[in-house]
């Protein structure tokens, strides 16, 4: 079973998932040729491979247009282990196959899409990155000029002070 955007299938379907582990770019060779292996996180990659069955008409044409959408992402809910796992991720390809039956009707088969996380699902802890010697940094997509972070509660925050230039001494 998986879901997309909150609508479930549970329909017969062939799942392959891929974990990789993705270096940062200052990743490489070092001078005393060992390999430095800074990495970000791991990614995961969904390959779903899904048997429609017959009659399934109207639901198959709600999960092919939720996968066609020209959207950044959809959230998805995938098998991972013994339970699931969320996935915020995006949908590059889609492809499946329209076969006239025996009687002449005609139906849509074999619907195959991979499903690409937009972050990771697993990352370094904070007390691992402190060991490691490495900075601790927030997980920011835009910051500005002036931010400030701290981490709190397991998670960083922005932290706004008082402007300094504005205050009398």
């Amino acid at each position: 079973m998986f879901s997309i955007d909150g609508l479930k299938y549970d329909w017969p379907c062939d799942i392959t998932r891929v974990s990789r582990m993705r270096p940062s770019d200052i990743s490489g060779m070092m001078l005393d040729r060992r390999w430095f292996n800074d990495v970000l996180g791991t990614y995961m990659t969904y390959s779903v491979n899904v048997a429609v069955p017959l009659g399934a008409g109207e639901a198959y044409a709600r999960l092919y247009d939720a996968l066609t959408q020209p959207v950044e992402s959809h959230r998805f809910i995938l098998p991972y282990d013994r339970g699931e796992i969320a996935v915020e991720g995006r949908v590059e390809q889609v492809s499946d196959s329209y076969v006239r039956l025996p009687g002449g009707d005609l139906h849509w088969r074999g619907v195959r899409f991979e499903v690409v996380a937009n972050h990771p699902s697993r990352e370094m802890s904070l007390e691992r990155v402190l060991e490691r010697g490495r900075s601790p940094m927030p997980n920011v997509a835009a910051p500005e000029e002036g931010d400030s972070f701290a981490y709190a509660d397991g998670r960083w925050v922005r932290v706004t002070y008082a402007d300094g230039d504005e205050r009398a001494y």
